[in-house]
């Protein structure tokens, strides 16, 4: 049963904190993580214009407001931002929460990033603004076209989550909530080399594919939205890796197995990257270590932190089977990033009036103490219908 200490907030003005969801296995992911949910849609009411549909509730203990975005990119990222301040005036820091591309090897080759690690950015590269020339594409990358730093509040946030010891607790948080996720295990994650293309891998099978050679060249229709196993890919240009190698001989336990996190920067853009060789093109270019598609579109509008896991490698092999354990684990290390994070005094000034203040009286003075009644929800299990508005 909730405690006064956690009691809803009587109105928006309480809520500080927001969480973005592009995608509906994202938001599912997330709202799984929720301690409360407070699904009454007539207690909150939206202000004039905004059109954003919400999902309301607790994490450890800040009021949480979760943003269902109608479709991924950054045009959708910025309009529900904007929409979003017409109701929640006090929000100080957005979470972009989902899934992700990722550089399998950066500094150097020094850093191995494998499937379902998590990204959390340290500045956005709004990667596809620029000019497409008849040999290359260039990035319009003058001061005032780049995305700006983190807000000082943020970049102390998160140079404080870089620390051991918290680092410590969000990975132990982590471990905790991922008990009830499958880890579809590092068997079945398989780099392969960046030069092997995603096609037909018997030659007789098809004349287009045939004819593949090199990266650029074209695949059939088929190849392009077909599997590694349907298609045969050849598993002696899987890229071993020692962090994948050190999981398959030391038989880890799945069950208190915690993906590595990662901070660096992310390139954001409107088009899905599945293509290796532009992958570390950018990756080299643009010193980034992932490749999503909503992070540009809210930087700007709200102070934002992107946390992403990773479910591909950006390349021409991606496919879906990594997508719910990375939305996982991104949710379960933006709620251990939420238990770090500290609100403000205003906020917890406003929620303290709320639980102890009474109407003013009209015709009457009264003293003594008095004790408000409250509807209080308790969270508990849920569907998709009874937590999208």
């Amino acid at each position: 049963m909730l405690t006064d200490k956690y009691t809803r907030p009587r109105n928006l003005h309480a809520f500080e904190i927001a969480i973005f969801c592009a995608l509906g296995l994202e938001a599912d992911a997330m709202i799984a993580l929720f301690d409360d949910i407070w699904d009454q849609e007539e207690q909150y009411k939206k202000g004039p214009g905004d059109t954003n549909s919400y999902t309301f509730g607790r994490i450890h203990q800040h009021p949480v407001v979760l943003v269902h975005m109608p479709r991924m990119g950054k045009a959708s990222a910025s309009s529900v931002a904007a929409s979003l301040r017409s109701s929640f005036p006090y929000i100080r820091v957005g979470f972009l929460v989902g899934i992700c591309g990722g550089v399998p090897f950066s500094g150097c080759g020094k850093q191995e990033i494998i499937l379902g690690d998590v990204i959390i950015s340290t500045h956005i590269v709004p990667s596809d603004f620029g000019r497409l020339y008849p040999h290359t594409f260039v990035r319009k990358n003058s001061l005032l076209d780049n995305l700006g730093r983190p807000s000082p509040e943020i970049g102390g946030f998160l140079s404080k989550l870089q620390g051991q010891a918290a680092q410590t607790g969000v990975k132990d948080s982590m471990r905790a909530d991922l008990r009830l996720s499958e880890y579809p295990g590092a068997s079945k994650d398989r780099l392969f080399e960046a030069g092997y293309s995603h096609k037909h891998a018997v030659i007789t099978t098809c004349t287009v594919c045939a004819q593949c050679t090199h990266p650029q060249d074209d695949v059939c229709a088929e190849a392009l939205n077909s599997s590694c196993a349907d298609l045969g890919c050849d598993s002696s240009r899987v890229v071993p890796r020692a962090r994948i190698q050190r999981m398959n001989t030391e038989n880890y336990r799945a069950s208190s197995y915690c993906p590595a996190i990662h901070f660096g920067g992310l390139a954001s853009g409107d088009q899905v990257i599945k293509s290796a060789s532009h992958r570390d093109q950018i990756a080299k270019r643009e010193g980034v270590i992932g490749f999503e598609m909503e992070g540009a579109g809210l930087w700007d509008m709200i102070p934002t932190i992107v946390v992403k896991g990773v479910c591909d490698y950006a390349d021409s092999h991606k496919g879906k089977d990594w997508q719910i354990y990375a939305s996982a684990t991104a949710a379960a290390c933006a709620k251990g990033m939420l238990q770090i994070w500290r609100g403000s005094v205003r906020r917890m000034e406003d929620r303290s009036d709320e639980e102890h203040s009474v109407p003013s009286p009209t015709h009457q003075i009264f003293s003594g103490n008095f004790t408000a009644g409250r509807n209080m929800y308790n969270g508990g299990t849920f569907t998709a219908e009874s937590i999208n508005f």
